[in-house]
């Protein structure tokens, strides 16, 4: 392409992509599922600060557990953490 016409070119590529835009109406109604997948995201990565419990269930946890761990990580004893794989290992 001659290099005096590459610019122009590219010019009409972008007119032509901002005249596709106007295609769309800006009131268009959106989806019925639109922002689901962000409110799902949101709902798993945001942790429920009083979560309800069916009743007479308690969350499960030990004391005594809890307490060696925040002993261990005071003393600078934590545990090594194991490792994870992704695949199985044979």
């Amino acid at each position: 392409m001659i290099p005096v016409l590459r610019p122009l070119a590219v010019l009409g590529a972008v007119a032509a992509l901002a005249a596709l835009t106007a295609c769309q109406p800006a009131d268009a109604p959106l989806s019925r599922d639109f922002g689901n997948a962000v409110r799902q995201n949101m709902a798993v990565h945001i942790i429920n600060p009083d979560p309800a419990y069916p009743p007479g269930a308690l969350p499960v946890s030990s004391g005594r557990r809890t307490g060696l761990a925040v002993e261990r990580y005071q003393t600078g004893a934590t545990l090594p953490l194991a490792p994870e794989a992704t695949t199985e290992e044979k």
